[in-house]
């Protein structure tokens, strides 16, 4: 891992404060080398602080945050740059992350799975041929 850029470039690339960025180094989110008085960050460091900044910014805790960050770079610890091939989203309470049409939660590590019913749809079209309409029927979950 090369840590070429240095803290006044990453600030610039991420809109992190100084203290903000002193704070996550000293909590460990990132972890620059020293070099005499100047702190050089990784491109994973930059995709990291990127994120952070995201997720913060659409309402998500500084402690899911951090802890879906871990646990990402736990699961996925043998790829080199994980985070930034992945899909990341977030409502505020979790950290959905999509990765080769799979789905799970960051924080809970809870798996998800996708129902397309526009793909299910032009399937049925697709099966069924466009030589009549299709029937509306109308279900309910509940008899």
């Amino acid at each position: 891992m090369k840590y070429t850029y240095p803290t006044k470039l990453v600030q610039k690339l991420t809109g992190v404060t100084n203290n903000q960025l002193k704070y996550w180094v000293k909590i460990g989110i990132v972890r620059p080398i020293k070099v005499g008085k100047a702190y050089f960050y990784s491109f994973k460091d930059i995709v990291k602080l990127q994120l952070l900044v995201s997720l913060k910014g659409n309402g998500l805790s500084l402690q899911k945050a951090r802890k879906g960050i871990n646990n990402l770079s736990e699961i996925l610890s043998n790829d080199e740059e994980p985070l930034s091939r992945l899909i990341i989203h977030t409502d505020g309470v979790d950290m959905i992350v999509a990765e080769k049409g799979r789905y799970f939660s960051a924080i809970t590590r809870q798996h998800y799975f996708r129902l397309d019913t526009e793909e299910i749809s032009s399937e049925i079209i697709r099966l069924h041929g466009a030589r009549r309409p299709l029937e509306k029927v109308e279900y309910s979950l509940n008899t």
